[in-house]
């Protein structure tokens, strides 16, 4: 299931997928979307306009020149009719979605013009549609990671930890995203391994905050950020001004939510914690070929670090770690990354939805690839549902105490 990165992942409360970006990228204006009549001729016409620009793109940019050794070309013309012939919106970008499978890489995937409406409503901190459910993807399956009180997954009784088999009988890659007032059939799998079918009537939810900050037990200083853009740059570095003026006893750097974003902006979070400038990733590809840098800031947390990782962490987050890692700055909780760290591009289709693919070959600056491999933590963590559904938090627990360790052994 290469679509992990799509971003709003069908509405369903969480974006993991904000890409790595080159440095090019879009400014994320949404045009005009193009919706004619479901299942009608012009429907059809917009199918083929929407899938063979995707595809010759796919051809010309994908940053493999040999397509991961897929004849890609030969599948497209194979799988068009199908992908034609869908009613609507929906059924289309799930066929589009699943030629792009075929190159093995979280970073091209495509969204359609809902979803990407979505994202974006997202991204600008609006309310959405939603079953009040945020889902991770471990391995290929997508799991509850949190169920939001008062929500209707929370009156249903989902719980943390279930697997989401389908969403009125599609792959949940491929449902149509939740509308307030509909009521879908979303089957489960539970902790017994049981499958479980509920009717979850979506409703218009407040949007989940994206960044927070906070002080721990032992004045340590806990940031959790869910993508690197520009207000998050914005924020963090307000954060640090903030840290510099009252110094914590340590710093938790909280990225199991994050699932990527601005590469610029990443290396210059990074920059924070250091008192000097940092190189950060090496970025190769048929257009580009450089070596990213970050200038160090005038006020840098040189303290205590710990950086929480999951399987949703994704892209810049994981060169993020990489780095922490690769320079001794600080250790890593948690469980391994995506392994999803390729540089993308968004482009727009000509019905007003976004196709990405995945361009550039990204590394730390230190030369190591994290691409289908990830980042392996200094500290491993189980994913403990029983404890998440306790309210627990054992990574965090975990981290902590690598800091009072740490503190210890320096002391």
């Amino acid at each position: 299931m290469r679509s992990f990165l799509r971003g709003a992942f069908l509405a369903l409360l969480l974006a993991l997928g904000a890409c790595s970006s080159i440095p090019y990228e879009r400014s994320g204006t949404l045009p005009a979307a193009a919706r004619p009549p479901d299942g009608s001729p012009e429907r059809a016409a917009l199918n083929a306009r929407v899938y063979d620009a995707a595809a010759g793109y796919v051809q010309r940019l994908f940053y493999r020149e040999d397509l991961g050794g897929v004849d890609f070309a030969a599948q497209a013309a194979a799988r068009r009719d199908a992908a034609l012939a869908q009613a609507d919106e929906t059924g289309f970008y799930a066929e589009l979605g699943a030629l792009l499978d075929l190159l093995d890489d979280d970073h091209t995937y495509a969204r359609g013009p809902t979803e990407r409406a979505r994202y974006a409503a997202r991204k600008a901190g609006e309310a959405q549609d939603g079953y009040g459910m945020v889902l991770t993807v471990v391995g290929e399956d997508w799991l509850v990671a949190m169920v939001r009180p008062g929500t209707p997954a929370a009156e249903a009784g989902v719980l943390p930890g279930w697997e989401v088999l389908r969403i009125d009988g599609r792959p949940v890659q491929a449902a149509a995203p939740p509308l307030a007032g509909r009521t879908d059939e979303v089957v489960f799998l539970d902790e017994a391994g049981a499958e479980r079918t509920l009717a979850l009537a979506a409703r218009t939810l407040p949007p989940l905050p994206r960044r927070e900050a906070r002080r721990l037990e032992g004045d340590v200083a806990y940031l959790r950020f869910d993508d690197f853009d520009k207000p998050t740059l914005d924020w963090f570095s307000e954060q640090m001004r903030a840290l510099a003026e009252a110094p914590p006893s340590g710093l938790v750097l909280d990225l199991r939510r994050n699932g990527g974003g601005s590469i610029d902006a990443a290396a210059l979070v990074h920059a924070f914690l250091y008192p000097q400038r940092q190189e950060f990733a090496v970025l190769e590809g048929r257009l580009i070929d450089r070596r990213l840098y970050a200038p160090a800031p005038a006020h840098p947390y040189d303290g205590p670090l710990a950086v929480l990782t999951g399987p949703a962490s994704a892209s810049a987050s994981e060169l993020l770690a990489a780095r922490v890692q690769e320079t001794g700055r600080g250790q890593v909780v948690g469980q391994r990354t995506r392994g999803a760290v390729v540089g993308t591009r968004g482009i727009d289709l000509p019905d007003g939805g976004l196709l990405h693919v995945g361009m550039i070959v990204m590394t730390t600056a230190g030369g190591r690839a994290l691409e289908k491999t990830g980042v392996t933590p200094d500290v491993a963590v189980e994913i403990d549902w029983r404890a998440v559904r306790e309210g627990r938090d054992p990574e965090l627990a975990a981290a902590l105490a690598a800091l009072a360790a740490r503190a210890a052994l320096e002391g």
